[in-house]
């Protein structure tokens, strides 16, 4: 007589857990999330193994771009691919899929339950996504990956770009709506703090990614939270935090030459650069080049001490400043001042590591 280990039972028994209690089977996790559902909902296990682990296969560099599954995708990875070339991007195609709340029954009157139906509906989109991947995507140096999600699609777009931070996002323009708030242009670019990028009915590429020509114009408000998006410092932050963080910034610019942190004095600025290049140096001795991105002023503005070092522009500087109250608004956020003392306590992790090296 065959002996069948307990752990082979106890998996049978829990892929057999919707069909045997459907009714029970309501609180259920979907795209990661736990939610109440009605009877015949999804378990987890059957739309992904780890959602946490999909969300986490878009990158920071990756253009997002939303798959409709009609005959207008072709042209959408077209534009996607050109964008993507000329900025050296990866390129992640999502298809977000409705959610399936109700049982049905074949036309031979077998019942199909929600969980089964998704799983044929995602393995078809996947399908789809490879087509489209290997028919125009294939020679590419840089990965493509692949993302099927359920849910409503703004909101699903919106929580790829909170876990996996893209650089952007491109989708078909549908401008067009009975209801003006229902508009899902409006609602992706209020919602969304990436750049978003739309493809028009004529096939062009339309959107809010800073250009050259108007570099040197002065910041938006709303480009201010793309900006700020973009820094790793504020990565995974939403909206309305980038909100809150660039209504306490004013851009500036100064010239080479100019000295905006003193060391040994105090300081009343904390900078985020956005053009130019600044000189981090002390007791004269030059430490590192501080490039678009960089924070300047921030040990000195946290624990309220003097400046340990001086930092110097070596070229015309353009930059988001925040004042000592600008600033005390800021740090009362926890979870913003926690991540400007991590960056802070990084850079100093380095700058003694190489004063060790060079030690020896």
């Amino acid at each position: 007589m065959r002996t069948v280990p307990i752990a082979t039972i106890a998996r049978m028994t829990i892929l057999r857990m919707p069909d045997m209690f459907p009714n029970v089977w309501s609180r259920v996790f979907v795209n990661g999330t736990r939610r109440t559902s009605a009877p015949y909902g999804l378990p987890a296990w059957s739309i992904g193994r780890c959602p946490c682990r999909t969300l986490s296969c878009v990158k920071a560099n990756s253009l997002l771009v939303l798959i409709e599954g009609d005959y207008g995708d072709s042209a959408l990875v077209r534009s996607a691919r050109d964008h993507a070339d000329g900025s050296g991007n990866s390129i992640t195609l999502l298809q977000v899929l409705p959610e399936v709340t109700r049982a049905s029954r074949t036309d031979r009157g077998a019942l199909v339950l929600p969980w089964q139906a998704m799983q044929v509906m995602k393995s078809a989109a996947r399908f789809d996504l490879e087509r489209l991947r290997d028919q125009l995507l294939s020679d590419r140096a840089l990965p493509t990956r692949l993302l099927v999600r359920f849910g409503e699609v703004v909101d699903e777009i919106a929580a790829v770009c909170y876990a996996g931070h893209p650089h952007a996002v491109l989708v078909r323009s549908k401008p067009r709506a009975f209801l003006p708030w229902r508009n899902r242009d409006r609602r992706l670019m209020r919602r969304l703090a990436a750049p978003v990028l739309f493809l028009d009915a004529d096939d062009r590429l339309v959107g809010e990614e800073t250009s050259h020509e108007s570099a040197a114009m002065p910041l938006s408000f709303a480009e201010k939270v793309k900006t700020l998006y973009r820094l790793p410092v504020f990565a995974g932050m939403s909206r309305k935090e980038l909100e809150m963080i660039a209504r306490n910034l004013d851009e500036t610019k100064v010239d080479a030459g100019t000295t905006v942190v003193h060391e040994g004095r105090s300081n009343c600025a904390f900078w985020i650069v956005i053009d130019g290049e600044l000189e981090l140096s002390l007791r004269g001795k030059p430490l590192e080049r501080i490039k678009p991105s960089g924070l300047v002023g921030v040990p000195s503005m946290l624990d309220g001490r003097p400046a340990w070092a001086s930092v110097t522009a070596i070229t015309p500087v353009r930059a988001l400043v925040a004042s000592t109250e600008q600033f005390r608004a800021l740090r009362a956020d926890d979870r913003i001042a926690l991540r400007l003392w991590a960056a802070t306590g990084a850079r100093l992790r380095n700058h003694i590591v190489e004063s060790m090296s060079e030690a020896g």
